[in-house]
């Protein structure tokens, strides 16, 4: 996987901080991408899914509960243009989901930043959670 430039990783941690864990939040995701037609930045955050290894829930996956401050992610950012929640997949070819959204910019730079509900599906779980020796593995 590609490390991102440093000011996303800012970024990143920045907003990392206005989720509120209600349980133990799992390592965070971060994707980005660069649209150069439009010279915009678009970056996703997610909380990774903790996968259960033993016990009776064995093989069962898991989202981190938590709840975003919306105040503080406005916040965050050098301007705010638009600021959007979507409650609802859209369909099955939503890979995003429920999230919020936010066009503005950061860093002088010109940014799209979604904070996902739940990690898409074609992510693998981040953390392991082993019933049996009660261990926590953070996998990325």
């Amino acid at each position: 996987m590609t490390s991102p430039p440093v000011w996303i990783a800012k970024l990143a941690n920045e907003l990392s901080l206005h989720l509120c864990a209600v349980d133990l939040l799992s390592p965070l995701g971060c994707h980005f991408y660069h649209n150069k037609a439009l010279d915009q930045w678009e970056v996703t955050l997610f909380a990774s899914r903790t996968h259960i290894v033993g016990g009776p829930l064995d093989g069962r996956e898991k989202s981190s509960s938590f709840h975003v401050d919306l105040q503080g992610v406005h916040e965050t950012f050098d301007e705010v243009l638009n600021f959007h929640w979507q409650p609802q997949s859209l369909g099955g070819e939503d890979d995003l989901g429920p999230h919020v959204a936010v066009e503005g910019t950061f860093d002088g730079r010109s940014v799209w930043v979604r904070i996902l509900a739940e990690s898409p599906e074609r992510y693998e779980a981040g953390r392991h959670v082993h019933a049996y020796d009660y261990r926590v593995e953070d996998k990325w």
